[in-house]
């Protein structure tokens, strides 16, 4: 099993604190953050994105805020609970984290969820979309930056609708993330007078969607709403097209299906989807201007919504021991604290709901070619989205979650 295991505290900062004196024969206290992403399996490229986020972050504070040194403690969750735990349980128990982060699959991130509880630990998840965990199991000490499942596809199912869509095929890798985000637009679509004519859920891992494909009810619909990432995203966008689908039946999509990060691999096929997210690197802010150059000159490449979650949470959590003056001893005041940050992120204004989930912009994108290179451009905006959409929180929270109903939206 590969581990990463990176310790930033950097030499040259301290070389440059004795130099000017600061704090002789005072120690500086060091924050350890530890950071959860899967290094193997079908979303190892979306681990090392979460990686660089947390990343590029501590280089532009040169690891250090709130007269803290800032030190980061990678972990390979392998996409499974099992491991996931503990890896977790090490993170805290063994290495002494102060916070914990990162952490990709929903059914990784459930089921940490009881221990961080147990300890207390502040937990901020940059990618995971699991709506429980900012919903029905919700701590003061679980925190997310990246959108909730349904988040997104709350204003895409109706914005579908209001496009003239009006019967939908929902296909999504059978677990929470896909019944979560594919639910969110099949609620939406339905309460505005669409219908959904069937759904489909591959197992995690599937290598070919073949046998899913070929049984689509196509005469019934006229879209197909797929939410897949990773190495399924590109096999699944590629094989819509070679079954001659495509020019069938347009696909939608939440924005993992073509995240930044496999665009080019899905090349031609990917062209015309049209997908909701609260980001992607066209996003038309200073600050997503500015990230993108920095990551790109970091990185090589051109940052997703993964690696600018996790770029947010980093920053949430350095904001956080900024206001307390590197002193983050008392859980109850660091998560009280992390709750209440709120800046000017990449992807637009940030901050937390009364759940700790982000409220924030929420854009349609498409699939377009822009100089020569694949692109999410975005269509439309929808401002200040939270994950309870129009409803409030408790008529919300009443609602059976998406992921015990996917079976249900057919009729």
């Amino acid at each position: 099993m590969k581990r990463i295991h990176s310790r930033i505290a950097l030499a040259t900062l301290a070389a440059g604190l004795a130099l000017t004196g600061t704090g002789a024969g005072a120690a500086e206290p060091t924050i350890r953050i530890g950071v959860m992403s899967p290094n193997t399996g079908p979303y190892a490229a979306i681990g090392e994105d979460v990686r660089n986020g947390f990343q590029l972050y501590l280089d532009e504070v040169g690891a250090k805020v709130g007269g803290a040194r800032l030190e980061l403690v990678f972990e390979d969750s392998q996409a499974k609970p099992d491991v996931g735990l503990t890896k977790a349980r090490k993170l805290v128990e063994s290495d002494k984290v102060a916070f914990l982060g990162g952490v990709v699959s929903s059914s990784v991130a459930y089921a940490l969820r009881d221990y961080v509880v147990e300890k207390n630990i502040p937990y901020v998840v940059s990618v995971a979309s699991a709506d429980g965990l900012t919903q029905q199991l919700a701590a003061p000490n679980i925190f997310r930056t990246n959108s909730s499942g349904s988040q997104a596809s709350h204003p895409f199912g109706k914005w579908l609708y209001d496009k003239g869509y009006r019967r939908l095929i929902l296909v999504a890798t059978g677990y929470a993330a896909g019944f979560e985000q594919t639910g969110g637009i099949a609620r939406t679509f339905t309460q505005a007078g669409g219908k959904i004519v069937q759904t489909l859920y591959p197992p995690l891992g599937t290598a070919d969607f073949a046998p899913f494909l070929s049984s689509m009810k196509v005469k019934d619909a006229d879209a197909v709403a797929a939410v897949f990432a990773g190495s399924e995203a590109i096999k699944f966008v590629k094989q819509y097209d070679e079954y001659g689908l495509k020019g069938t039946l347009p696909l939608v999509s939440s924005s993992m299906l073509t995240d930044d990060m496999i665009l080019e691999a899905q090349g031609k096929s990917a062209l015309g989807i049209l997908s909701s997210s609260h980001y992607s690197a066209r996003v038309k802010t200073p600050e997503n201007e500015a990230f993108v150059k920095a990551y790109q000159k970091r990185f090589g490449r051109t940052p997703t919504f993964y690696s600018e979650g996790s770029y947010v949470a980093a920053r949430a959590i350095g904001e956080t021991i900024k206001a307390l003056g590197g002193d983050v001893s008392d859980k109850a005041k660091v998560n009280k604290t992390l709750a209440g940050v709120k800046f000017a992120a990449p992807r637009g204004p940030f901050r937390f709901d009364d759940y700790r989930s982000p409220v924030h912009d929420i854009y349609v994108f498409e699939v377009k070619r822009v100089d020569g290179k694949l692109v999410n451009e975005p269509v439309t905006k929808v401002p200040a989205i939270s994950q309870f959409y129009t409803w409030e929180p408790k008529a919300f929270l009443e609602m059976k979650p998406y992921r015990d109903i996917a079976n249900e939206w057919a009729k």
